[in-house]
């Protein structure tokens, strides 16, 4: 059922749809053609009076190239604890595990260990002298 009928017509006239009603079963059949294709990746289609969803999943997703990448960070963060069995500071930690960046240092290693007590801090947060 076309929401506007108007703008089909339109579209059709301006050759910006092949055929009236294909939309969805091209979809379906070119996302069945991509490399790494499933039945579980099948689109999907939400349909209400204000508006249409096509949930279009990631075919190129693995989940173990992820578990890979998590275990490289958890030995990272093992190597980090055992670093800082005496106090270090952040530029320590850093350099001991190879990472430049202090922004992501902070949000993928230092604030996840910190949240999770498996590391503390031995000054006030603001402090220079912070030691972990």
């Amino acid at each position: 059922v076309r929401r506007n009928p108007v703008i089909a017509d339109l579209f059709h006239r301006m050759k910006f749809m092949e055929r009236r009603g294909s939309g969805l079963t091209k979809i379906l059949s070119e996302t069945a053609k991509l490399p790494g294709y499933d039945d579980r990746l099948k689109p999907e289609f939400f349909s209400t009076p204000s508006d249409f969803r096509v949930v279009l999943k990631n075919v190129n997703y693995s989940p173990l190239a992820n578990t890979e990448q998590v275990t490289v960070q958890d030995d990272r963060m093992k190597t980090l604890i055992e670093f800082c069995s005496i106090p270090r500071s952040r530029d320590e930690m850093q350099a001991s595990i190879g990472i430049g960046h202090r922004e992501y240092f902070r949000k993928a290693f230092l604030k996840p260990l910190l949240e999770s007590g498996r590391l503390q801090m031995t000054q006030q947060p603001q402090s220079k002298i912070c030691r972990y």
